[in-house]
């Protein structure tokens, strides 16, 4: 039984020849029923990526204060696994229309992980004499965020330039040479 045609594009794109081999509700039902679970997974995904970055800032900013490895092992543990959840729901595309509880399950794990991680790290930060508030820096957009942690973009840009027009052609010719370029 064939069960899916996705062709390195949305399943979306041909719902009748990638979902509906499987499920059998209409077209309508089938995108209005991925929207709704991917919405309910993104929901607690974007939640969980703020807390992220504000437990990376704030553990940047304790050992800027003088934090130790040994206080910050706990702190480093924690951000480590809320990551590591991060980074698998985000990675498994379609887990949030074909699993979606278990995503939901996993990514509420991360943010429980990473609101753990942030209440070490104020410990911490208490512990060497700091009370208050941690300055965060206005990453409110992806240009902020990228100026926030020092990406050169215009050389980021050059260098993709460079990697498309130099390497991908090596690739492309080289993989046309053993037989394994598909073109349709």
């Amino acid at each position: 039984m064939k069960f899916s045609d996705h062709h390195i594009q949305s399943p979306l794109a041909m719902i009748d020849r990638t979902c509906q081999v499987c499920h059998r509700e209409s077209e309508e039902t089938l995108r209005n029923n991925v929207y709704e679970r991917q919405r309910k997974a993104n929901e607690i995904r974007n939640r969980l990526e703020q807390e992220l970055a504000k437990v990376h800032i704030e553990a940047k900013y304790a050992w800027e204060k003088g934090a130790t490895e040994a206080q910050m092992q706990e702190a480093l543990k924690l951000i480590r696994q809320a990551q590591w959840r991060w980074d698998f729901a985000v990675a498994s595309h379609g887990a949030s229309f074909h699993a979606p509880q278990e995503i939901q399950r996993i990514l509420g794990h991360g943010l429980d992980k990473a609101m753990q991680a942030r209440l070490t790290v104020s410990k911490v930060l208490a512990k060497n004499g700091f009370v208050g508030e941690v300055p965060m820096p206005d990453i409110s957009t992806k240009e902020k965020a990228q100026k926030y942690i020092g990406l050169d973009m215009k050389t980021e840009h050059e260098n993709k330039e460079k990697f498309l027009k130099t390497i991908v052609p090596r690739w492309l010719e080289k993989a046309k040479a053993n037989g394994r370029l598909v073109t349709t």
